[in-house]
């Protein structure tokens, strides 16, 4: 069965509020085999908040979300009926990779929101040189998700960025992939794609404000809406619109980007966002690219391959048009195209911005503003 085009909800419960880790003992209460899998920092921030003894083992993940490690992980386990995924995308997703392996329950706490994958029954695998190779569906959702804000409002902003760069190409992801006619009213593809679009509208009206937030240590309604929206808003695209509300070109660039070394300090979402400047060149829409560039650089997202400090830049440009040439994320878009045109988009991204640095563009003036609500 292809978990991919079925229909899936979310998870079980989900609590996005200032105290959500407050409910976990509670939630954890039913289960007699109780596992965390976590990573230092992750836990670290986890405990912060948790403020109380943690009972149950503890392992760690090494940092890949690979099946290496999610099989090593599992035989170091053995046995459990509940597994506690605690950290950013790589840990959850490695956690519930394990936690299918065990055929167990699980329970997603986010430490930083740089992508979805609380919320998603699906892991994205690298290889343990932290290459990007695919991904896996899990017929398991999970029993809880738990957004604690006060834990989150302390998270670094580079990953709060990177989840709002990765949300933002939600729409344009999936309204990129063409669709036939029954496809076009099939409900829950709709459904899917009315979630995308309403992403891309709360990200472009409340972004800068809970990136202020952020920077403030202060919670407000901008937030937690902007959180909600990554998570959990976010996690509802694909989940119903399925083959049509899934990761396309964007994606496709950062999966190419896993292949140069240099990028791979850079946030998912970061390099996601550039990748979705590229998606746009090549349906020809280098006006949306325009309108974006102010937004993007407001709130601080990379829109030039000059901010991931290659070595050697043109070299760069040949491997993401290579290895984007075999990347699914364009087919889903483009019946057939070849490494000529992926690099042709590369550089009038850059010739994009470089139009936009020299006219000077005013924000506030040019592009999309903080409360914008355009489609």
């Amino acid at each position: 069965m292809d978990l991919g085009k079925i229909v899936r909800g979310g998870p079980s419960q989900y609590l996005c509020t200032e105290d959500a880790i407050s409910k976990l003992d509670e939630l954890v209460s039913p289960f007699s085999s109780v596992h965390i899998v976590t990573g230092e920092k992750s836990f670290a921030a986890f405990q912060k908040v948790y403020k109380k003894e943690v009972k149950w083992p503890v392992h760690r993940y090494d940092g890949t979300s690979s099946h290496e490690d999610m099989d090593r992980l599992t035989r170091e386990i053995g046995q459990a009926d509940l597994v506690i995924g605690i950290g950013g995308g790589r840990v959850l997703d490695t956690a519930k990779g394990v936690n299918h392996r065990l055929r167990a329950q699980y329970i997603c706490i986010p430490t930083v929101l740089g992508t979805c994958s609380a919320y998603t029954p699906l892991a994205i695998i690298y290889n343990q040189r932290h290459e990007h190779i695919g991904r896996d569906h899990f017929q398991e959702s999970a029993y809880a998700v738990l957004v604690d804000l006060s834990l989150l409002i302390d998270s670094p902003k580079d990953y709060y960025v990177a989840g709002i760069g990765d949300t933002l190409a939600k729409w344009y992801e999936a309204e990129a992939i063409p669709k036939d006619a029954s496809q076009q009213i099939d409900p829950f593809v709709t459904l899917g794609l009315s979630a995308a679009l309403q992403t891309k509208k709360l990200l472009l009206q409340y972004s800068e404000e809970a990136v202020a937030s952020l920077e403030r240590h202060q919670l407000s309604p901008a937030f937690r809406i902007v959180s909600d929206v990554i998570v959990g808003l976010s996690g509802t695209v694909g989940s119903f619109a399925r083959d049509y509300g899934r990761a396309s070109g964007a994606h496709a660039v950062h999966n190419a980007m896993s292949k140069i070394p240099e990028t791979s300090r850079y946030q998912h979402g970061i390099k996601v966002a550039y990748g979705l400047l590229v998606l746009l060149v090549t349906l020809g829409q280098d006006a949306e690219v325009r309108r974006l560039l102010p937004f993007y650089k407001r709130v601080g997202l990379s829109y030039s391959l000059s901010q991931f400090s290659l070595q050697d830049a043109e070299k760069a440009k040949k491997i993401l048009a290579r290895e984007c040439q075999t990347e699914l994320g364009f087919r889903f878009v483009f019946k057939t195209f070849d490494e000529a045109f992926i690099l042709n988009a590369l550089n009038q991204v850059e010739t994009l911005v470089t139009e936009s640095d020299s006219e000077g563009q005013a924000i506030g003036k040019y592009g999309y503003k903080a409360d914008e609500q355009q489609v």
